[in-house]
């Protein structure tokens, strides 16, 4: 029963699933891409998400675990309002989908869809019912103090990489307004310099070439600028293109599609 479990163990089970959903994840798309591949927001091995998942499901669903039923609808339903909130609250925070459900048929928004709450529902039934039961009893063959040193520890590593990942996310997203800011600059003023060689009709005027040669040097500039950025946004290669390939951002969109393919053209 859930009350059996101290809260160390918990913690425990949270960091137990994480790595465990780390392997699986970093193990298919490794496969899937023909070479090694660190899945996930943190560098360390572990993805949260599915930490806090088989602990919401645990938590929801220990309590029928003689039901396979039950545990796959309450599993289902816990799982993908913990990954809808999740999906929100890095949106909001970062400006970008680590994950973009938007082409997959009955999905909320782009957060959650079908396909994946059943998935989160037979997952729910696997951990509940086959996965936990031995990993519950491993853990509790562990000494309680011995058990909190070792928590302890991971969590000061966990902390100092999620500290970093944190860092890192903050300066991307800050990095990617900047260069979306001066891609729309250089929209801009492209269109301008454009109009202006339409209206101005005499190759000779100065005042015309002098402006021309201005605009014109202003758009040198932010293409060396954009390019500079280029290599700048090389650091997050692995941590942001390799990792999450199908994010999305609605409001970094056309920048984040073109650093994609150029990453993907010179790795």
């Amino acid at each position: 029963m859930i009350e059996n479990y101290t809260i160390t163990e918990w913690i425990a089970f949270f960091f137990i699933y994480s790595f465990l959903g780390w392997c699986i994840e970093s193990t298919i798309v490794s496969v899937s891409k023909r070479r090694l591949t660190n899945r996930g927001f943190l560098k360390g091995p572990m993805l949260p998400l599915y930490g806090s998942g088989a602990v919401v499901m645990l938590v929801t669903t220990l309590w029928a675990k003689d039901n396979y039923l039950l545990v796959y609808i309450c599993g289902m339903v816990s799982a993908t309002c913990l990954e809808y909130v999740t999906g929100v609250l890095m949106e909001m925070m970062f400006n970008m989908r680590y994950w973009d459900y938007s082409d997959k048929k009955f999905n909320v928004n782009g957060y959650i869809c079908l396909t994946s709450s059943l998935f989160w529902g037979l997952l729910s039934v696997i951990l509940v019912c086959f996965i936990h039961v031995p990993i519950a009893s491993l853990v509790q063959t562990v000494t309680p103090n011995t058990l909190k040193v070792i928590m302890l520890i991971i969590i000061a590593f966990a902390a100092v990489d999620t500290v970093n990942a944190f860092k890192n996310a903050f300066d991307f997203r800050k990095l990617m307004s900047y260069v979306t800011s001066m891609k729309t600059e250089l929209t801009e003023l492209t269109e301008r310099v454009n109009e202006v060689r339409e209206l101005f009709t005499d190759k000779n005027n100065e005042k015309q070439i002098e402006f021309l040669g201005k605009q014109e040097e202003r758009a040198e500039r932010l293409r060396l600028e954009i390019g500079a950025a280029k290599e700048r946004l090389g650091k997050f290669k692995h941590s942001m293109f390799n990792s999450f390939p199908s994010a999305t951002s609605a409001k970094f969109g056309e920048a984040l599609e073109e650093f994609k393919e150029y990453f993907n053209f010179r790795k």
